[in-house]
């Protein structure tokens, strides 16, 4: 039996369902921490098991969880995350998908897209028609991210073109890349901007409120920017025309001028879109959160009469995907209130040697980081972990700016869609599966680890 075989053996129902329990019991009896704690964290191994196996949908694990944490705790911790905008800035983000797809939208700047894109003289070659799309995208969605603050917003509007732009190749495999490239480099390379992720804005606002610390845009994009923006973006872009290719003899159908001029509907979806986009952009002016874009642009999209989609449609999504979001965030909230979070961040930084280089401090940040990331959500981690970190860094004598970037940048590095409400967003499209979504967020995970890490410490021990 192959490793593949044994491991899809694993991964089917009966024997992942037994794994987890044996590792949830393990957990809650052999842990010296308290009872609600060593509860919470046999609910976290047992959901975040069946996430990575996924012998079952993630939305039916997001369910199960819910109901774990709701009879162990309180209704209340079990639905915390139905109070998230987060959660239903998604949900909203379905029905946008929903309307710009519907409107001719997507499918009109999916083919605008690949004729400008890619060069006449490539257009009979998928591999390098299918090369030079990928990169324009992946640059193109890492401008996106200087307009809109929000990466959530950037998904849910980006997705539905990037599906039907990946239309005109005739293999899945390249379909799959054009989705997935400028998806992961609008994600990613947002650790570079700082007010195009949302974990930047948080953790250095905590720091903010706990310390004596103030960084501005611009410092922000000097030292992050040329690596874990830019570079990044590139490496993503490598990284999947390496795993997705298209084959030497499949079909790309590249328009000769373009898709022509847009009609009136595709008009319309594109000027809500353009009215969601101004109220994203202008949040330093009214303070709202990005949800409020979205429903702005679906009241718009599904308006008798002016809309472009009959809101009877509107059930049309498949919005299972908030069951899973739900029991992320349960999860993250029940870590944080039992007190593991804080505990576990204590025992890792007890474990940072006192008199190392910045480098290696910093490494051992973005280490401890990583680890608490496999068990929460992204901006429950950095509520638990920033207060540490800031007292830290005040008593070893260290500048806060880098190992506040450091955290930052981390919170930038995933592993699994459960850690994050954008990889649960990139799953509730058309046109990804789960597997496909994880080899992609593993591969470029390691490859920042191993490559681009290393160089951004240096940057760190230059400029502090």
């Amino acid at each position: 039996m192959t490793l593949t075989e044994r491991f899809a053996r694993i991964r089917s129902p009966g024997p992942a369902f037994l794994l987890t329990v044996v590792a949830a019991l393990a957990v809650f009896v052999g842990f010296p921490i308290g009872t609600d704690a060593a509860t919470m964290l046999a609910i976290t191994l047992f959901c975040v098991v069946l996430w990575v196996l996924t012998p079952v949908p993630p939305a039916y694990t997001g369910v199960l969880c819910i109901g774990l944490v709701g009879a162990a705790f309180s209704t209340e911790l079990a639905l915390v995350g139905f109070r998230s905008p987060a959660t239903w800035l998604i949900g909203f983000g379905l029905l946008i998908g929903l309307a710009t797809r519907e409107s001719g939208l997507a499918d009109w700047a999916g083919r605008w897209l690949v004729a400008r894109a890619v060069p006449t003289r490539w257009r009979g070659d998928p591999i390098r028609a299918y090369a030079s799309l990928l990169v324009a995208l992946c640059l193109g969605a890492l401008a996106f991210a200087l307009l809109v603050p929000s990466t959530l917003v950037r998904v849910l509007v980006l997705a539905p073109v990037l599906y039907e732009t990946g239309e005109s190749f005739a293999d899945r495999e390249a379909r799959i890349g054009l989705f997935l490239g400028p998806l992961f480099a609008t994600f990613y390379g947002a650790s570079g901007i700082y007010t195009a992720a949302l974990p930047n804005v948080i953790i250095t606002g905590i720091a903010e409120s706990v310390g004596d610390f103030a960084i501005g845009w611009t410092e922000w994009a000097l030292v992050l920017f040329p690596v874990m923006g830019l570079a990044r973006t590139l490496l993503v872009a490598g990284i999947v025309l390496a795993l997705y290719r298209p084959a030497v003899d499949s079909g790309v159908e590249v328009p000769e001028n373009g898709p022509g001029a847009a009609g009136a509907s595709e008009r319309r979806m594109a000027l809500f879109l353009l009215v969601g986009t101004l109220f994203w952009t202008t949040d330093f002016f009214h303070g709202l959160h990005p949800v409020f874009g979205a429903i702005l642009v679906v009241a718009l999209a599904f308006l008798p009469s002016i809309g472009v989609v009959e809101f009877s449609r509107a059930g049309e999504p498949d919005y299972s995907i908030l069951f899973f979001l739900g029991g992320v965030f349960a999860v993250g909230e029940g870590l944080s209130r039992t007190g593991f979070a804080d505990l576990a961040a204590g025992t890792l930084f007890d474990a940072i040697p006192a008199d190392g280089s910045l480098a290696l401090v910093l490494a051992f940040v973005f280490g401890a980081t990583i680890l608490l990331n496999l068990l929460m959500e992204g901006l429950a981690v950095a509520s638990v972990l920033t207060p540490v970190l800031v007292s830290y860094a005040a008593s070893a004598g260290l500048p806060l700016e880098p190992v506040v970037m450091t955290e930052a940048l981390a919170l930038g590095t995933y592993f699994f869609p459960y850690q994050s409400a954008v990889l649960v967003a990139i799953l509730a499209q058309d046109g990804v599966e789960a597997g496909d979504l994880i080899r992609v967020t593993v591969a470029c995970s390691l490859a920042t680890i191993a490559i681009l890490l290393p160089i951004q410490l240096g940057v760190f021990s230059i400029l502090y």
